[in-house]
């Protein structure tokens, strides 16, 4: 990746079903893993109707991570966030995609910026776990994009220790 090569743009989209619990867990016994104290039942929707849904881009023009919910721009400068895309960029992988021209060396996806945005079909803060969909699709699609090579559950242990969710910050305008 040097300064004279062509600009580009890789793109990646993830979409996650919602759930809704039946059973739901009352506190944490661990607040940095996010182990809940008792366990809890819940039920996956169907994704055609109930999902989020996130398209995340990379590009050496990107000068820094930016993310946009719902069509507003939010920070990333929790530290949930960062060890979201932090865990994800170590486990990134070579990308050689020939249809486009584009060569990503795994050491190439410390310095290259994403952009991200995510869209949730379905109301925010309704009890429909919002922020559990959206972490998950977060971190399938940021993955699919970096080529990682982590199964579904590593996924899911990096996507649950990830944002913590503000009810505020995520409201769609209605």
């Amino acid at each position: 990746m040097g300064a004279t090569e062509p600009q580009w743009v890789l793109m990646a989209t993830g979409r996650s079903p919602t759930n809704i619990a039946v059973i739901k867990y009352w506190g944490k016994r661990d607040e940095a893993l996010i182990l809940p104290v008792n366990d809890s039942i819940s039920v996956t929707l169907d994704p055609d109707h109930l999902s989020a849904t996130t398209t995340v881009a990379a590009s050496p023009a990107f000068p820094s991570d930016r993310m946009w919910l719902n069509g507003k721009e939010i920070s990333l400068s929790g530290g949930r966030f960062q060890s979201c895309l932090r865990e994800i960029r170590k486990r990134a992988r070579d990308v050689d995609n020939e249809k486009k021209g584009i060569k990503i060396k795994k050491e190439d996806w410390e310095k290259l910026h994403v952009h991200i945005a995510s869209y949730n079909n379905f109301p925010t803060a309704a009890g429909l776990a919002s922020s559990a969909a959206g972490l998950a699709c977060l971190v399938f699609t940021l993955g699919k994009l970096m080529n990682v090579n982590e199964d579904y559950g590593e996924l899911s242990s990096i996507a649950s220790r990830g944002l913590e969710v503000h009810a505020a910050v995520y409201m769609v305008d209605l």
